[in-house]
């Protein structure tokens, strides 16, 4: 079994470009113990705060303007930090298509909106040791 995550040192980049979801994701993953978490209005912004902040982990919405989740996670893995950086998608839409469109840029896990923090933290949980196991 992997050895337990330290959550509180752990770096999180939230990207939304909704104000109040992003505000209320912050919340949530400080209150599961999430020690920095930094935040971007658009997969562009998204971009270059993980470029500068190399977070641990990115939980980023589907839906935005000008540059969607989508757009985020192909600059993303073009990057070569960001071929291995996690990503949870944050998305009202679970479709089949849009769900096809992740596995093929390789988004590491879904959220569904609203999302409580037990989903989330469990999420984020899963994709650290996860991506611990694989590059282990």
């Amino acid at each position: 079994m992997p050895a337990a995550i330290d959550l509180g040192g752990l770096k999180a980049l939230v990207i939304d470009d909704q104000e109040f979801v992003r505000t209320i994701v912050k919340k949530m993953l400080q209150q599961v113990g999430i020690g920095t978490v930094v935040e971007a209005h658009d997969g562009n912004s998204g971009l270059e705060m993980a470029e500068r902040e190399l977070p641990d982990v990115v939980i980023c919405d589907v839906q935005m303007r000008p540059v969607d989740g989508f757009g985020f996670v192909k600059a993303l893995r073009a990057l070569p930090h960001g071929q291995t950086m996690p990503v949870i998608m944050l998305t009202a839409h679970t479709d089949a298509s849009t769900v096809s469109r992740a596995k093929e840029l390789k988004v590491d896990a879904f959220l569904a909106k609203p999302v409580l923090p037990p989903a989330l933290r469990e999420k984020i949980m899963a994709v650290m040791n996860d991506r611990r196991v694989t590059a282990g």
